[in-house]
């Protein structure tokens, strides 16, 4: 029963050993992780998302159980509703 322990403590402290000994050459060499420039101030790019929060929700096509349907009204319910739209990259 003291033997499964000290073969994870071993198991462990290799692992951990062989992390540090690889992992310092790459960092010294400014190939770890670039964390750099990661948070902006503002968001300055022509890029836009989507819908923002609050707007009123644009109108849709799209077959539900064999009907055209147009809104989203007739599927939330007392606790909202959650919307996922995926733009194909196949158009």
């Amino acid at each position: 029963m003291r033997k499964l322990p000290n073969f994870l403590t071993t198991g462990f402290a290799v692992v951990v050993g062989c992390l540090l000994a690889f992992s310092g050459p790459l960092l010294a060499q400014g190939m770890g992780p670039n964390l750099e420039n990661i948070f902006l101030n503002e968001d300055t790019d022509n890029f836009d998302p989507g819908v923002p929060v609050g707007m009123q929700f644009p109108m849709i096509r799209a077959r539900y159980e064999g009907e055209e349907i147009t809104g989203i009204d007739g599927f939330h319910g007392d606790k909202g509703l959650i919307f996922l739209a995926v733009r194909s990259a196949d158009w």
